[in-house]
């Protein structure tokens, strides 16, 4: 495969001998999150080990643990982000449509002032960065948005099943969200989200995340097929 094998970032030799794994396994996932990662790039374990100044097996462990989470998937040259078929991704967005709404009505019913502003900021940072064509710091407003309400649900097996399939839909995010029109869509549907669950009206809350799914099918459906 061609490709550009890709580092982590200056600073990132803070590890404490004790969760060296954990450490870069957190720091891989977020800039996969943040899609700093894309499909032209692969990581190589004996890079990041050099960049981490430590010993390639917590980087080992630490990618395959990526790789049983189902974002990347190994090559003949280092590992890169998975790519799903069109049936896996449709099969998990109709778990994700099971799960997050139900996910979400329990959130409203718990729902703090201090989760809504959280919210409020991610929109406001959303649209700053759509509008600066500023990708990474989108998605980092959408995944506030999304931490902030997922918070406020006590049962942590169900918000550990939903990260889970969250997190596989990456290539969604590349396909879709580097397109304006879309990312203005999500703004208007998180901001609806948000006024819902201020009202903390859950049924509202449940209704407008299976929208908020169906949408995100829809426009990959749309973007992913050449015009």
């Amino acid at each position: 495969m061609n490709g550009r094998s890709t580092k982590v970032k200056p600073g990132a030799k803070v590890l404490k001998a004790a969760s060296l794994r954990e450490q870069v396994y957190e720091h891989l996932r977020e800039r996969i999150q943040s899609g700093q990662l894309t499909f032209e790039d692969r990581l190589v374990d004996v890079d990041i080990a050099d960049e981490f100044g430590v010993s390639r097996m917590p980087v080992r462990e630490a990618l395959m643990q990526l790789v049983h989470d189902g974002m990347i998937e190994s090559s003949t040259r280092g590992f890169i982000l998975r790519r799903y078929s069109d049936q896996e991704i449709a099969d998990i967005f109709e778990i994700r449509r099971l799960l997050e709404p139900a996910a979400a009505q329990i959130a409203a019913t718990k729902m703090t002032d201090a989760a809504l502003e959280i919210m409020d900021d991610a929109i406001h940072a959303g649209i700053k960065a759509s509008n600066a064509d500023d990708f990474t710091a989108f998605l980092r407003a959408n995944a506030a948005f999304r931490g902030a309400w997922m918070d406020q649900v006590p049962n942590a097996q169900l918000i550990a099943a939903l990260a889970r399939y969250i997190d596989h839909v990456q290539v969604i995010r590349l396909v879709t969200l580097s397109q304006r029109t879309v990312r203005d869509d999500v703004m208007d549907r998180l901001r609806s989200i948000h006024d819902a669950f201020r009202d903390r009206d859950a049924e509202r809350v449940g209704d407008l995340f299976r929208e908020h799914v169906d949408a995100a099918v829809r426009a990959y459906r749309t973007y992913s097929k050449p015009h």
